[in-house]
């Protein structure tokens, strides 16, 4: 929901919904993606329905690259769009 709520303050006007079908195709890949690599770690990590020798190494690997994205949030904008909306509109009311 957060990711949702981001994308619509940072979204274009009209382009709303090409925005959110973006973001759910690309988290049902995600999820998609998600559970793949978590079938092959169990594999490789030697999981099966009778040993569980590796499970407690492979939760920790699951629950650290949870923490993959955070070097990412560099990427997002600092400023705030709504301060701008205000500066806008503060001019807007300067001006009459």
């Amino acid at each position: 929901m957060p990711v949702l709520v981001l994308a619509a303050r940072l979204c274009p006007e009209g382009m709303e919904a090409t925005l959110f079908a973006t973001l759910m195709s690309v988290s049902n890949g995600g999820s998609v993606l998600g559970g793949l690599i978590g079938a092959g770690l169990t594999q490789v990590f030697g999981v099966t329905k009778d040993r569980f020798d590796n499970l407690a190494a492979l939760i920790i690997l699951c629950n650290l690259s949870s923490l993959l994205p955070l070097p990412l949030l560099g990427l997002l904008p600092g400023d705030n769009p709504d301060a701008n909306l205000k500066d806008d509109s503060e001019t807007e009311m300067k001006s009459n």
